[in-house]
């Protein structure tokens, strides 16, 4: 497997969680991410791009 690398900019919240939870549960902060990443495409893969309408709708930003 070829692995390439990608620039991400968090917000400074997000950082500080991912950070948090790393430390955590023993994983680094990239293995989460490409943990989030491989269960967000399998998401999309099974239930198509209505998966985003839970992620945007307004209720869940608070």
């Amino acid at each position: 497997m070829t692995i390439k690398k990608m620039p991400v900019s968090l917000p400074e919240n997000v950082k500080e969680n991912l950070e948090k939870m790393s430390a955590e549960v023993g994983l680094s902060q990239n293995q989460l991410l490409v943990i989030a990443a491989q269960s967000l495409l399998a998401n999309y893969e099974a239930k198509g791009s209505f998966i985003f309408a839970d992620l945007l709708n307004p209720e869940h930003r608070s």
